[in-house]
Order: C-alpha cells, then sequence, then structure tokens
C-alpha cells in the first residue's frame, strides 16, 4: 500500500468518525471507504498477476529454447542413422572377407609328415625346431612371423579379435535406433494453469503412474483431504488435486 493510499484511507476513516460524532449518514463515506479499499485490493492482486506473467514468459522461452535444441538434435540424429544406412551394407559385405583373413592369419592345422608346419604360438615353434642341428639348417633359415607395427606386439590373435570387434561394431551400429521421450506436466501457481489450452492426461499424471494409484483413487472416493493423501503417499497436494480433476472427467 503507498503513502498516499494510506493517506487516503486515514483521511475517509476521520471524516467518518467526525460524521459519526455529529449523528450524521455515513452510508457515502463507507462506500467511498470500500471502493479504496477495493481498488488497493485490486492493486496488489494484478502485482501478484503480473509476477505469474513473467515467469510464464520466462517458462515459454525456456520451453522454446528447448524445442530448438530437441529439433536440432532429431536432425542430427537423422542425418547420423542415414549415413549408417547407407555405410551398413558395406560393412556387412566385408564379413566374408574379414574372416577369411582372421582365419589365414590364425592357423591352428594338424602337423602331416613331409609338409610344412604352420604354428600359432612361438613357444610351440621353438620346442620344435630347438633341437634341430644347425648346420642341417639353411644359412640364411629364418622363422618368419606376422608382427604388428606397434613395437613388441605380435599378431597371434589379433586377426581374429579385430574381426570379431568389426562384428561387435556392426551389431552396435544396427541397433540404433530414433526413440522419444515422453514430458511432465506443465508446472502451475497456486492452481492457476499456466497454458490452460493445455490439459493434464493419464499420460503424465503422477498419480495415474504411482505403484499405490488403487489406494489413492479409492481415498479420494471416499472424501479423505487432499493433504493427507499427499502426506500418506509422499506426493504435492496440487499433483493430488490435477489426478482428482481428470479422475473425474
Amino acid at each position: 500500500m503507498t503513502d498516499n493510499r494510506l493517506g487516503e484511507i486515514k483521511a475517509i476513516q476521520k471524516r467518518i468518525v467526525d460524521a459519526l460524532e455529529k449523528g450524521e449518514d455515513v452510508s457515502k463515506l463507507r462506500n467511498e471507504l470500500a471502493r479504496v479499499r477495493a481498488e488497493i485490493a485490486a492493486e496488489a492482486e494484478v502485482q501478484e498477476l503480473q509476477k505469474i506473467a513473467a515467469e510464464r514468459h520466462k517458462l515459454r522461452d525456456k520451453a522454446e529454447a528447448v524445442k530448438v535444441k530437441v529439433q536440432t538434435q532429431g536432425d542430427a540424429i537423422d542425418i547420423f542413422l542415414k549415413a549408417r544406412d547407407a555405410m551398413l551394407p558395406k560393412l556387412q559385405e566385408l564379413q566374408e572377407p574379414l574372416k577369411e583373413l582372421a582365419d589365414m592369419a590364425n592357423p591352428s592345422w594338424e602337423a602331416n609328415p613331409g609338409k610344412c608346419y604352420l604354428f600359432n604360438d612361438v613357444g610351440v615353434f621353438s620346442a620344435s625346431v630347438i633341437d634341430i642341428p644347425k648346420e642341417l639348417l639353411p644359412k640364411d633359415f629364418s622363422c618368419p612371423s606376422l608382427e604388428m607395427i606397434q613395437p613388441g606386439e605380435q599378431s597371434f590373435g589379433k586377426a581374429r579379435q579385430a574381426f570379431q570387434y568389426f562384428q561387435y561394431c556392426i551389431g552396435i551400429l544396427s541397433s540404433f535406433k530414433k526413440g522419444s521421450m515422453s514430458v511432465h506436466a506443465r508446472p502451475t501457481d497456486d492452481g492457476l494453469l499456466l497454458d490452460t489450452e493445455t490439459e493434464t492426461t493419464e499420460v503424465n499424471c503422477l498419480v495415474c503412474q504411482h505403484p499405490e494409484r488403487e489406494a489413492i483413487d479409492k481415498a479420494l472416493t471416499e472424501g479423505v483431504s487432499l493433504r493427507d493423501i499427499a502426506s500418506q503417499y509422499g506426493i504435492s497436494k496440487s499433483t493430488v488435486d490435477r489426478h482428482k480433476a481428470h479422475l473425474g472427467s
């Protein structure tokens, strides 16, 4: 209440007191006092509604920003899935030749008399040739091994491991799809919907998804107070109130 309004009320009150002392009719003064008080109350209410309007504006701006981000994300996912769909058939065609390479790089054949042996373990090879007299071997004899570029790493088992990873990657890429997320009900301010055109439905109603929904519905039909229900089931009074509204619809 401003000082001017307070002064106006006090002036009217003084005039009423003077009139009452003189035994005069104060009905007009009473109406004037009521009018001033009503205007003050209306001004205070408008100020509170202005706060709600400002909050609604902020929420709408935020919702618009989220909408833009969601659209951008959706577009990016579409681009990714389109590229994936174009690449996947080519990757799948590579599985068979890569498997053949893996098998070739990881031989485990049985030794046959009179034939060259291939070994998939350096230790096995060493144990097989260590007893052969050196003079019986060619001067340039050496055991060739398939090695990886990185120093100190052998290729044994790596080709098959790479092929398995390749299969895993194809499986992961194939499993991607475009999903969706549900949104919560719009917020309210003391029962004043921020967006009256949006109705709360069972899809986003917390009570409808509550494990004790049947008990809550029963309590509502029996007339248990919203505050008691909210306290008992750990939810807000406004949430129970919104559920009650669409429950009866």
